[in-house]
């Protein structure tokens, strides 16, 4: 019989040869397809700061991918000899990903790259000595990427227009061209044929002319964002056909005429920002059909008509702001059903009238600004409320407010009542408790008609001094 040492031996001989067979095959199944490597290796060349990644990749880059370099075989590659690794997406300019050389091209070898899924390049263009062209391939040589993720964002040297090439890359989801400043120019038409395109984000850049009609056609977009750019014209009816957007920002362009009524179509939006344009008239009739918009954004805009009450019908509103909008009229006493509002902002616009006392009841409001209007009367919130909002409260500019008591009330910009506007305060508040009478609320019995008009007169009277 052999000693047991032996038999040992042999075990582990024999599980280190297994290892390395397995080892091997392993080897063998990651390998890259050699002129895809050599793809890789020149787009790291045109744009990595890093100059050895040459002969950092040795012969296998996805054998132990670097920052920024993710591999994942084919779908359906098969298995061993047959399952080569392919690049799946790259990551470019914000460490721990490479960063960026001040002389890098933008990479058209990437689009080459047979199996790659995403494409990031941010803040890698910066250097104001080299500017760098946004360009693409031609159209051909799109036509089979399966790219669905190109982000180019953050790039101050990144210069010219969108490429009319990026319609050919049919399988694009998200397409993000965001804070290039010198990307100018108008949008392609031909962005309205990426009908995977989910998300869609062009914002901060000096792009220009109308917004194309055809982005319509995008119905499968969640998310789109055009803002802070130099459209002008119109908003595009055509908009309301994005049946499935929950995000849309056309804030601070150039975009003129009224809000568009097939904005209401759009039943899932949940996100609305029109601010800084020169949109003007009433906004459209059924706004409080969308009844998952928790955010309305229109502050600078020369609307110029009365603030509609509708608006206070949009349940689950959380921020609405219309600052600054020449809006006119009282602030609708619907307001106070907008159970879930945290910020109202209607400052520097032309209402006038009493602040319906309906407000203090929102007690999810932490931040309120109705300063710079014509509003009068008594200020109608209680101590609580204003404890809630803090320093969150100016009403100043309004020269006809006054608050009741300056112990309840803090420095909110106005000044405290006289003694004839607190007397008003309190006989209407009594006038109210005797119409409650009348109607049988708070008693069996009927009062004298005399009686009963003395304290509204008293009210009337009052009030007339504000």
């Amino acid at each position: 019989m052999a000693p047991p040492f032996s038999s040992s031996r042999a075990l582990a001989t024999a599980l280190c040869f297994l290892l390395h067979l397995s080892l091997q095959a392993a080897a063998v199944a990651a390998a890259m397809d050699p002129a895809e490597r050599e793809a890789l290796l020149r787009v790291m060349e045109a744009v990595s700061s890093d100059r050895d990644w040459r002969e950092a990749a040795a012969a296998d880059p996805c054998s132990s991918p670097w920052p920024g370099l993710e591999c994942k075989p084919a779908p359906g590659g098969g298995s061993g000899a047959a399952a080569l690794m392919h690049v799946a997406r790259l990551d470019f300019g914000v460490p721990p990903n490479p960063t960026c050389k001040d002389t890098a091209t933008f990479p058209l070898g990437a689009f080459t790259l047979p199996e790659l899924r995403a494409l990031f390049l941010v803040n890698c263009f910066k250097n104001p000595d080299a500017i760098t062209a946004f360009t693409l391939p031609p159209p051909v040589n799109l036509s089979a990427s399966r790219l669905q993720q190109l982000s180019v964002r953050s790039n101050p040297s990144l210069s010219g227009t969108l490429p009319p090439q990026l319609a050919s890359i049919r399988s694009l989801q998200v397409l993000t061209v965001s804070q290039n400043a010198l990307i100018r120019g108008e949008v392609p038409q031909g962005l309205g044929e990426l009908k995977n395109l989910v998300h869609l984000d062009l914002s901060y850049n000096s792009l220009t002319g109308p917004i194309p009609s055809r982005l319509g056609e995008l119905r499968g977009l969640v998310g789109l964002d055009l803002s802070y750019n130099s459209f002008s014209g119109p908003i595009p009816s055509r908009l309301g056909e994005l049946t499935q957007l929950q995000k849309l920002d056309l804030s601070s362009n150039n975009l003129t005429g009224g809000v568009p009524g097939t904005v209401t179509r759009l039943k899932a939006l949940t996100f609305l920002a029109l601010s800084n344009n020169g949109l003007r008239g009433r906004l459209p009739a059924g706004l409080s059909d969308l009844r998952d918009l928790q955010y309305l954004i229109m502050e600078n805009n020369p609307i110029g008509v009365p603030l509609p009450s509708e608006v206070g019908n949009i349940a689950r509103l959380q921020e609405l702001r219309l600052a600054n909008s020449g809006l006119s009229g009282s602030i609708p006493e619907t307001f106070g059903l907008l159970s879930s509002l945290t910020t109202l902002s209607l400052e520097n616009n032309n209402l006038t009238g009493r602040i319906p006392a309906g407000l203090s009841r929102l007690k999810r409001m932490y931040h309120l600004n109705l300063s710079k209007n014509g509003l009068d009367g008594v200020v109608p919130f209680d101590g609580a409320f204003l404890r809630q909002l803090g320093r969150n409260l100016d009403l100043s500019g309004n020269p006809g407010l006054c608050v009741a008591d300056r112990t309840v009330v803090p420095d909110v910009g106005v000044g405290v009542c006289n003694a004839d506007a607190v007397a008003c305060k309190t006989s209407a508040a009594a006038g109210s408790s005797v119409g409650r009478v009348v109607r049988g609320e708070g008693t069996r019995g009927r009062w004298p008609a005399a009686q009963l008009l003395r304290p509204a007169a008293v009210a009337l009277c009052c009030c007339l001094l504000l």
